[in-house]
Order: C-alpha cells, then structure tokens, then sequence
C-alpha cells in the first residue's frame, strides 16, 4: 500500500506541468538505519536494536514565492526482524497577510507499517510477532525570515502546529513460565493529540552547495519527542549532484535513526 501511494504522490509530481522558475529534485538513496522497538510489558520490558540497510526515493517541487511539495519514500527490508515501510509528504503555501510578509501554511502526514516475526529473539518470551501502521496526518504555520548576500543566503523558518497519531496492529507472543507457558495477544489501538514547535535553517553557498537543518518536537503535558535531521547536496552541474541525509525521530514506540548518501537530479 505504501508503495503504490509513494509512487503515485512520485509521479504526480514529476508529470504536473512547471512553470519558468520552478524547480523539481528527484534523488534516490541507498544507506543504513538503526531502528529502537521499546514497549512496556511486565515483568519485562521489550526492547529491539538493529541496523540494517535502508533504501530511499525523494522527490521535491518548488515553486518559489508560491509553494513547495515533497515526499520521501522508504524501505528497509531486514531490520529488527521487520519488513520497515515509511512515507512522509509535506505541502506547505507561502504568502503575505499586509505588512506580513513570507508567511507559511501547510501539512502533511507520516505513514508507517513494519511486520515484526522475531521468533525467540526476544528474551524471555517466545514467538513474538508484531504487525503495526502509524498514520500520523499534521498541519503546521509560521514566518521565514531570508539573510542574503552576493554568495550565500540563510532561511530561517520557526513554525508550530499539530499532529494527530494513530496507531493500529497486532501484537502476539508466548510468556513460556510458567510451563507449558501462557499465549498473550494484544491489539494496538492508540490515539493521540500533540503540539508541534520547530525551527528549519537552509542555506545556499555559491550556488552549488545547499544545507539544511530541522529541528522539531511532538509534545503534550506528559511526553517530549525529539525529531532532527541534517540535508547536505552538492552539485557537480546545474542539474546533478550527490546528497546525504540523516535523520533522527522519536516515537512511543521507540526510535528510528538513519544515514543515506545518494545521486540528486534537479530540472
């Protein structure tokens, strides 16, 4: 499911008609990530720790002054004893209000499947398997603040806004004491509300070298989930270069944390 939607969202970006001026980035990654499963569960906690190859498929269309569209499709196929499917789209509209000027308003939404079948790899219990989706829509605003010069430009973007996460699945493993041992199964059926607050910085060096910085946090009275991530592209031409990306999220449900390099085309 999350393939096809990636893949849609993937090539109604690149079909729709540009305009002069707009940008379009397609770059496909390959790399490593460290996915963190924690769950409490008495007498003993259940935590997974892996790192595993990760694949990747963003696409991003920007037009200046207007809006920006983007999507990250990814896959890791062997991590934590999972099959791992992510997608994250953004939309965001920029406009002035009067005096106002460079205001942003947007969303998107987070959507996660990962199919668990660890067997007994989880000390102590046994047969433990876990099939789960988040679904995770949020809407967000704020103001950029641009710092240009002959060679460099800096745009600052604080923004706060919403999100809503659902999480559904199965959860099902055997406790073995005492003998013969007991099958326990559990359904997930999670929601819940937070507030969002974050800050992106990017930046344009010489016209060849982009940066990008975000820093963010899904928070209510009780919990504090960080969220960072670092974007670097490099262009050899004006329409190719190499891209790294790293990015840490944490959830309930544990954390996720990769590192991927890979080719970005722009047109």
């Amino acid at each position: 499911m999350l393939l096809a939607a990636g893949l849609l969202l993937f090539s109604g970006v690149s079909s729709l008609p540009a305009q002069p001026g707009d940008i379009r980035i397609v770059a496909p990654y390959a790399g490593w990530v460290t996915s963190v499963y924690q769950r409490e569960y008495d007498p003993d906690d259940i935590e997974l720790k892996d790192t595993d190859l990760m694949l990747g498929l963003y696409a991003q269309w920007v037009r200046p002054g207007s809006f920006q569209a983007n999507v990250f499709l990814y896959h890791a196929p062997d991590v934590n004893y999972a099959s791992l499917w992510g997608l994250h789209s953004n939309l965001d509209f920029y406009f002035n209000a009067g005096p106002v000027q460079n205001l942003v308003a947007g969303g998107g939404l987070e959507l996660i499947t990962i199919n668990i079948d660890a067997g007994d790899n989880v000390e102590p219990l046994q047969d433990f398997e876990l099939q789960s989706s988040v679904v995770a829509p949020f809407l967000r605003a704020g103001k950029q603040f641009l710092l240009a010069g002959d060679r460099a430009e800096l745009v600052i973007f604080p923004w706060a806004g919403v999100e809503l996460d659902v999480v559904r699945g199965d959860l099902s493993f055997v406790v073995p004491f005492p003998p013969p041992g007991q099958t326990v199964k559990t359904d997930l059926d999670e929601t819940d509300l937070y507030a969002l607050a974050g800050i992106n910085l990017r930046s344009t060096l010489l016209r060849f070298l982009q940066l990008e910085a975000k820093y963010s946090a899904a928070f209510d009275p009780h919990s504090w989930y960080p969220r960072a991530s670092l974007m670097t592209n490099v262009f050899f031409t004006r329409q190719l270069g190499l891209s790294y990306r790293f990015s840490y999220m944490q959830t309930s449900a544990g954390s996720t944390m990769y590192n991927i390099f890979g080719v970005v085309a722009m047109f």
